[in-house]
């Protein structure tokens, strides 16, 4: 999938439907879905990245389209 596709984030989504274990270093942060694909939202703390878990592999998501995104959605959230 390309990474100029849409994300759409949800905070606090299932992530463990696609990631199952917390790594050391990593922060769960919900859902992400980047057009058919769907996976785990995580952080790596070292380097603040976010990216996309699923099925044991992991994909970079575009950095400025996913702190966009996570932003709108967070501030959805805190609205309702």
């Amino acid at each position: 999938m390309s990474n100029l596709a849409k994300l759409t984030i949800t905070p606090g989504g299932p992530w463990r439907l696609y990631q199952h274990a917390v790594i050391p270093g990593w922060e769960m942060l919900g859902t992400v879905q980047r057009g058919d694909e769907i996976g785990a939202l995580a952080r790596i703390k070292a380097t603040g990245n976010l990216v996309m878990m699923r099925a044991g592999i992991v994909s970079t998501l575009n950095q400025r389209k996913a702190a966009a995104a996570l932003a709108a959605a967070e501030s959805t959230d805190a609205g309702t």
